[in-house]
């Protein structure tokens, strides 16, 4: 039987990903366009942003990266194919690990091996991959420098909660009941969660686990989450939540969703100790799921939370320059 185009491009990804793995910087560039597309549109989180090209991805992020990490080694919790919007998807979360050798974004070396969180999202056409969006995080990478960030996450900092069921990796093509079983949960939890008017007892397994950038933490249970990072966004986001995904699927058990911006809502109360700004706030934000029976067990975030910091008004990175110079 011929291979359906996800599981060609998931296999595809998994190559591209085992040959940057197993090989060096002096490699990267050819390696990465074997696998892109010479146009591909690259959206990243600050400082990042948009990147057009190859030529310009390579330059401005692989290089610099592979320079501050010369033994980048990727692992992937979940990865998943799908397709959504007449567009064909493969999307992982997971972590990069290096020797941190060289300053990067700012952040000093450490000569320590560093954990550096992300989640991304790739379109792919005639084997190549022709956009991606991309988030990490980077106040964990700075956190892991000794930079204090100057508030308290609301929940734990540094949980790293693994697939509660098997692998996550995905590498054949699952059963399409449990992939419409996931898909129909997760999008009645997000419809829920947007209108703020359906109990998330509905959706959530009790032991539910909930994985967020560094800045937020992350909750062991269902009730950890309630009221320790649900009520810190109803507090300081009370309005009305809009937002729109460029990318929402399932497969199997697990599912994926990804919107430029995700969330959309107004700042009108103290969040993570910052005072109420009455800005419109557009979240970057890629989320990943795992079903277990007819609940919700596991949620992996990502959110570009410089770029939050930034709308409202403060710059992460200027306070991570005064800090180091104090330390000289």
């Amino acid at each position: 039987m011929a291979r359906s185009t996800s599981q060609q491009n998931r296999e595809t990804i998994s190559a591209f990903w085992k040959a940057m793995n197993d090989s060096d910087a002096s490699q990267a560039s050819d390696i990465i366009k074997t696998y892109t597309r010479e146009d591909i549109a690259w959206h990243g989180p600050e400082p990042y942003n948009d990147i057009q090209g190859a030529d310009a991805l390579i330059d401005c992020f692989w290089q610099p990266l592979l320079r501050s990490f010369p033994d980048l080694q990727r692992e992937c919790d979940v990865l998943l194919a799908g397709r959504y919007r007449d567009q064909d998807w493969v999307s992982a979360s997971g972590y990069f690990s290096g020797t941190f050798v060289e300053d990067w974004n700012g952040i000093a070396a450490t000569g320590k091996k560093t954990l550096i969180r992300f989640g991304e999202i790739m379109a792919l056409e005639a084997g190549k991959i022709v956009k991606t969006y991309f988030l990490l995080d980077l106040l964990d990478v700075m956190q892991q420098g000794g930079f204090q960030l100057g508030w308290d996450a609301p929940a734990i900092e540094g949980l790293r909660p693994k697939v509660k069921i098997g692998s996550g990796v995905l590498q054949s093509e699952q059963s399409p009941e449990e992939t419409r079983r996931t898909l129909l949960l997760v999008e009645a939890m997000l419809f829920g969660l947007v209108r703020k008017d359906q109990p998330m007892e509905l959706y959530w397994d009790p032991e539910m686990t909930w994985n967020s950038p560094s800045g937020i933490g992350s909750a062991r249970n269902l009730d950890e989450f309630l009221d320790k990072v649900h009520e810190v966004f109803l507090h300081g986001l009370s309005g009305t939540w809009e937002g729109s995904h460029n990318a929402r699927y399932a497969e199997g058990r697990f599912a994926v969703s990804s919107g430029w911006p995700s969330l959309v809502a107004v700042h009108n109360g103290e969040f993570l100790t910052i005072p109420a700004t009455g800005n419109t706030l557009r979240w970057r934000i890629m989320d990943f799921w795992e079903r277990e029976d007819e609940y919700l067990i596991r949620n992996w975030v990502h959110i570009d939370m410089i770029d939050i910091f930034k709308q409202m008004g403060v710059d992460v990175f200027e306070r991570l320059r005064a800090s180091a110079s104090l330390k000289r």
